[in-house]
């Protein structure tokens, strides 16, 4: 094999300000996922339509077990970071009340790649309980809690959260 080939692994043809949207996610965190059972069982194929199918059976918003392997949550969030699907999707998702952890997957998306504060402050009236994975122990929150850490926090489960203006 020759030393002048680029390997490209599961970059995304999409691109959002420029950049390509699977660019947004850490290498080691693409790296995990991209190696994880679950996403090549499960999210390979995936789509804007088909994702919401996995979506409903997430129980709990986590990045990384103790053991190193990344939840559903963080494969399916990686997923539709790579999918990249227009903001009418995005809206969809997020004014739907059926199902609370698709809806914080699209905040977090709209946190990482949109970096859109308004919406984001949209949703600070949300009070439904999650379950959350951090620093090795499950936790009950709130949604208003996670977007008030999307909102002015540098980190989130274990993902590094760039800048973003409070306008």
């Amino acid at each position: 094999m020759s030393k002048n080939i680029i390997y490209d692994r599961e970059l995304s043809n999409k691109t959002y300000n420029g950049i390509n949207t699977i660019l947004y996610v850490e290498k080691i965190v693409r790296e995990r996922v991209f190696d994880s059972l679950y996403w090549k069982q499960y999210c390979f194929g995936l789509n804007e339509a088909t994702i919401l199918d996995k979506a409903m059976e997430l129980q709990v918003i986590g990045s990384f077990e103790t053991s190193g392997r990344p939840f559903p949550f963080m494969c399916l969030l990686v997923k539709l970071i790579q999918l990249a699907p227009s903001i009418e999707i995005i809206q969809f998702y997020l004014t739907q009340d059926r199902f609370k952890y698709l809806k914080v997957l699209a905040l977090l998306y709209v946190r990482i790649v949109l970096k859109d504060y308004e919406i984001l402050k949209e949703n600070l009236n949300d009070y439904r309980k999650l379950r959350v994975f951090i620093n090795g122990q499950y936790k009950l929150s709130y949604i208003d809690e996670v977007v008030d850490n999307l909102i002015n926090d540098n980190y989130f489960i274990g993902l590094t959260l760039t800048y973003m203006d409070k306008e």
